[in-house]
């Protein structure tokens, strides 16, 4: 494989799942790239705070997921800053602004996305006050007074983080309490900056001077809606896959638009695999690298045994 086109392992997207396959890859020998077209991390390099991978208490998500990188990048696999295009599932290629790049085997790990809330000038002020990640914009209010949506752990957890760098933090939440789990709930309670609105969706969403200055909150069970003065509204209810590029390659996916893929983390293409957030089920970073894990052995198999070239195995 001399052409520097040419990879025995091609993954796409670089958060856990995929800096996972990645430094399986690199020990197991094989000439490995990875596409990342954003930013390395994926969603988990946004978390604020980390507690349940094993190994560490506690541990900043860009913290953690860098260390993969580099990781990684200890075992050879090439970077690439670049987005995929499109995948040739049959001869097992991937294309970018840059060109073809040809491989033996191919790993979709392209993660997961935020879910909007939908607000008609919500995608007019993301950057200008409307955000979906707290450590990435939270600084960016310091002192200020933001508010933020959701109920899981990752919303939870935003608060969290949010309560030491702003001055006053809205919570709201359709439901009557948070379904995040204990502990965070108990944080979230004892903090004093911390003004829960439950049972409450956020309405309309508007600006001042181009920048998010108010929004408007309805009680679903009264009715009554609330205007509060805000400077950022942080978002954080839910996540969708981001499988276009494998819908668009004709690689299956299930109702609920993941990426269908067996006990080997291998989709209905021979020698095309999935792992991550993109294929469903549990999305934890533990989940994540384990299917990481999973599908690069099962690549490295179905390298050395010779099944690549046209797409069947033979």
């Amino acid at each position: 494989m001399s052409d520097k086109n040419d990879f025995e392992l091609v993954i796409i997207g670089g958060g856990p799942a995929g800096l996972t396959a990645a430094i399986y890859g690199g020990r197991m020998g094989l000439k490995t790239a990875l596409f990342e077209g954003k930013a390395f991390g994926g969603l988990a390099g946004t978390a604020p705070k980390i507690e349940n991978y094993p190994g560490f208490e506690s541990i900043n998500g860009l913290e953690l997921t860098e260390k993969m990188r580099k990781q990684a990048e200890i075992y050879g696999t090439t970077f690439f800053y670049n987005e995929v295009s499109a995948i040739n599932p049959k001869e097992l290629t991937v294309t970018t602004s840059k060109g073809e790049t040809r491989a033996k085997s191919i790993i979709i790990a392209t993660g997961s996305k935020h879910l909007s809330l939908g607000l008609p000038n919500e995608y007019q002020l993301i950057g200008n006050g409307i955000s979906y990640c707290a450590t990435c914009d939270g600084p960016l209010f310091r002192d200020q007074v933001v508010a933020t949506v959701g109920g899981s752990n990752a919303a939870g957890l935003e608060v969290i983080y949010l309560s030491g760098v702003a001055k006053k933090v809205y919570l709201i939440h359709r439901r009557h309490c948070l379904r995040a789990e204990a502990c965070i709930v108990d944080e979230v309670d004892s903090l004093p900056n911390v003004v829960p609105m439950y049972n409450c969706t956020i309405e309309e969403a508007i600006p001042k001077d181009d920048k998010l200055g108010e929004i408007k909150v309805k009680n679903i069970e009264t009715g009554e809606i609330t205007s509060i003065n805000v400077n950022a509204l942080f978002i954080a209810i839910g996540v969708e896959p981001q499988s276009e590029l494998a819908k668009n390659s004709g690689i299956e996916l299930d109702k609920d638009n993941n990426i269908k893929v067996d006990k080997n983390q291998e989709t209905n293409f021979p020698g095309i695999y999935a792992a991550g957030d993109v294929t469903g089920g549990i999305r934890q970073v533990t989940t994540a690298t384990g299917e990481g894990t999973t599908a690069a052995m099962n690549a490295y198999l179905f390298i050395k045994q010779g099944w690549y070239g046209d797409g069947l195995k033979k």
